[in-house]
């Protein structure tokens, strides 16, 4: 029975540990069973694969040739925004596509190429020269308005190419020579005064001349037959008559109290209104002297004559300049009566010969060497009948008579095309380059003579075939604030 019992205990005892209940605790801490398994679920992952990984992507570590405190970004950045201020000031100073603006570009695409080419427009901005024409030039001036501003009637004019029957004086007011008739206009009030009327006998007026800026109102005139007089155009008497009828009449300027007269023989006659007598004879010219012009600071006088042979005098030594043993010529193929000296270089002069020579010369009269020809020579084809140079800007302003240049449609591609298309104008040049940068048909007939502003910025134009006298504004000074209202408008009155 005991083997029974003790086989039955054996059995029994499992049972009885099977059926063991535990406390109802599971309930109450199933929050706690919850974390554990998350912490088990966290546990139970596998970092082994993860940790095997490299944290830096295999990328390739390359140099890049970049702006040292400029971010180069990937091209996975966002995009600088640029402010609409930032984009105009961009646009102004050429840098809207630079990588200063742009950083998001690749840098693979800065080579050694684009880097060269930044040089290249760097070094050209640096010596290049700006293209903007100055408020002075003649370019701005002139050849924007491209049309005369006054026009008077002035029939009965001197239709002798080589005379000067205009002058402009400080006073504002010109006086204008029609045959035997001399008149007077002031040019603010519009008042026209008749000064005088020469004889048959003395001949009808061929050059006429105003006084410099200490007296404006002294008004010099020639005859055909030679005779000189001085008249005070304010109180309308005549002050001086200079009577030499052998020699007859060339051009004339003043130069204080000393005129200079061009003669028909060669000879230029120095008269001074103070002493009313002749005091001094130039004797060089073979030919008549059409051209006669006065240094800016009276020291030199420069004459041309019908053999195109230009001569220097000097006013203090008293000698020529061009003559004997010094081997020094200056010469055009044709008459000179164009000449201008610079107001802002000493020594240089302009000169300009008629048919069938048609070239501006420009020298250096300070540095004449023997047989050396002039600086720069400006071929025309046309004939120059009077030149200025501009007192604001390094211009130099020429008229113009018949041409006879080669059409422009028979010109060869590489030809300088300043040639043509400059009869009966007004052209402008620049120098030291020379290039013509204004050119203005002023008349349908060849201009006679012209003559400057006593401000040195407008021009009367003579046409006696036309037998009209237009004035054209063609430079600005620098201090000129005036608005020119109504500068477009066309006036046209009569002076007689």
């Amino acid at each position: 029975m005991s083997d029974e019992y003790g086989s039955v205990t054996d059995t029994i005892t499992p049972t009885c540990t099977t059926i063991k209940r535990t406390p109802p605790r599971a309930s109450v801490s199933s929050t706690y069973s919850t974390r554990k398994r998350r912490r088990v679920s966290v546990a139970s992952l596998d970092l082994g694969q993860d940790l095997a990984r490299p944290l830096v992507p295999p990328t390739p570590i390359e140099e890049i040739n970049g702006d040292r405190f400029v971010t180069v970004r990937t091209s996975t950045s966002l995009p600088l925004n640029i402010t609409p201020r930032t984009n105009r000031i961009a646009k102004a100073f050429g840098l809207l596509d630079d990588r200063v603006l742009s950083p998001t570009d690749s840098p693979s695409l800065f080579s050694d190429r684009c880097f060269r080419s930044l040089l290249r427009r760097s070094a050209s901005e640096l010596f290049s020269t700006s293209h903007a024409a100055s408020l002075l030039s003649a370019k701005a001036n002139l050849g924007a308005r491209n049309h005369f501003v006054l026009a008077l009637d002035g029939p009965g004019m001197s239709t002798d190419i080589f005379a000067s029957p205009m002058a402009w004086s400080h006073a504002n007011c010109i006086g204008v020579a029609f045959k035997y008739d001399v008149y007077f206009q002031n040019l603010e009030s519009r008042a026209v005064v008749h000064l005088c009327r020469s004889s048959l006998s003395d001949g009808t007026v061929h050059s006429i001349d105003r006084g410099g800026k200490a007296k404006p109102y002294l008004l010099a005139l020639g005859t055909t037959v030679g005779d000189v007089r001085v008249i005070d155009a304010e109180k309308r008497m005549q002050l001086v008559d200079w009577v030499n009828g052998d020699h007859g009449m060339g051009g004339m300027h003043w130069n204080g109290d000393v005129l200079a007269v061009g003669r028909t023989g060669g000879n230029v006659t120095l008269f001074d209104i103070r002493m009313r007598a002749e005091i001094t004879k130039i004797i060089g010219h073979k030919r008549r002297v059409h051209g006669v012009q006065w240094s800016v600071d009276g020291r030199h006088l420069a004459t041309g004559d019908d053999s195109g042979i230009v001569h220097i005098w000097d006013h203090r030594a008293s000698d020529l300049l061009t003559t004997g043993d010094k081997n020094i010529r200056m010469k055009h193929k044709g008459p000179v009566k164009a000449l201008s000296w610079s107001p802002w270089q000493h020594g240089l002069l302009a000169t300009g010969g008629g048919s069938p020579d048609g070239e501006i010369h420009i020298w250096n009269t300070g540095k004449l060497a023997p047989f050396s020809g002039p600086m720069h020579t400006i071929p025309l084809q046309t004939t120059i009948t009077s030149l200025h140079w501009s007192p604001h800007c390094k211009e130099l302003l020429s008229t113009h008579g018949s041409s006879w240049a080669v059409p422009q449609t028979s010109v060869h591609p590489l030809a300088n095309t300043s040639t043509v298309g400059v009869e009966n104008s007004l052209a402008v040049h620049s120098y030291p380059s020379c290039r013509q940068i204004v050119n203005v048909k002023a008349h349908t007939a060849p201009v006679g003579h012209s003559c400057m502003a006593p401000d040195g910025c407008s021009v009367f134009t003579v046409s006696p075939k036309e037998e009209t006298i237009k004035m054209f504004r063609v430079w600005s000074a620098p201090d000129d604030k005036e608005k020119n209202e109504g500068s477009d408008m066309t006036l046209r009155s009569t002076i007689r």
